[in-house]
């Protein structure tokens, strides 16, 4: 029986072929895996919510087939990783703000960009940090 970081691999592997029916089937088996920790079930959800993002007709929802929805569950379980962090900043594209979902949740966003510029700012590199300014404009936006 694979261990679930190997699991993990097996997903991301899959997802990057493109073979994503196979990725959401095993993502489902580390997030319901009562051995998975907090840490894996918040990439088994990353990695869903990336996953959907390329093939949306596998979300479970159709309505809201955002991947915002799978973030938003990761960073209940990882609530300081910075990669689920960026993850949510970047669900706020164009094309993602056409969702109802998306338009409904902009403190998501709001929260990420505050825990990042105010938690963990000091734990960014320079390429991090010049990522988070690029998204400054569209902070004060939505705080407006």
């Amino acid at each position: 029986m694979p261990t679930i970081e190997k699991k993990l691999t097996q997903a991301e592997i899959f997802c990057q072929n493109y073979e994503p029916e196979l990725a959401i089937s095993i993502l489902n088996e580390v997030i319901t895996d009562s051995n998975s920790t907090d840490s894996e079930i918040a990439e088994a959800l990353t990695l869903k919510g990336i996953t959907v993002d390329l093939a949306p007709y596998l979300a479970e929802d159709q309505q809201n087939y955002s991947a915002l929805i799978y973030f938003q569950k990761a960073l209940e379980y990882d609530p300081q990783n910075i990669y689920i962090l960026f993850n949510i900043l970047s669900s706020f594209s164009c094309i993602d703000m056409m969702q109802e979902y998306t338009q409904k949740n902009k403190s998501a966003f709001i929260n990420a960009y505050d825990v990042l510029k105010n938690d963990l700012y000091d734990t960014l590199n320079e390429e991090l940090k010049n990522d988070l300014r690029k998204f400054s404009s569209k902070y004060n936006k939505f705080r407006e």
